[in-house]
């Protein structure tokens, strides 16, 4: 979850704009072939457009604002999530 949340958020970060996948996954920290893996994986979930220049889908935007609920509720109740 927390993945997909980091790099969804970074995907938005770029105001809807296509990111290049090296930055991506430079801003990710994580190896070219896993950042690959997940992106099929959030395109199969209609998250993003496109696993080759990926884009937010409007259910990937709602992601986003739910997850930053459960970690504003996790902060709340005094849980650390890494």
């Amino acid at each position: 979850m927390k993945i997909y949340g980091d790099l969804l958020a970074i995907l938005q970060s770029e105001n809807d704009n296509r990111i290049v996948l090296t930055r991506l996954q430079l801003k990710l920290n994580v190896p070219f072939d896993r950042l690959k893996q997940y992106l099929i994986q959030l395109k199969e979930l209609d998250l993003i457009e496109d696993e080759t220049s990926p884009k937010l889908t409007k259910k990937g935007r709602q992601y986003i604002r739910d997850y930053e609920k459960v970690l504003d509720f996790m902060n709340r109740m005094g849980l650390e999530y890494k």
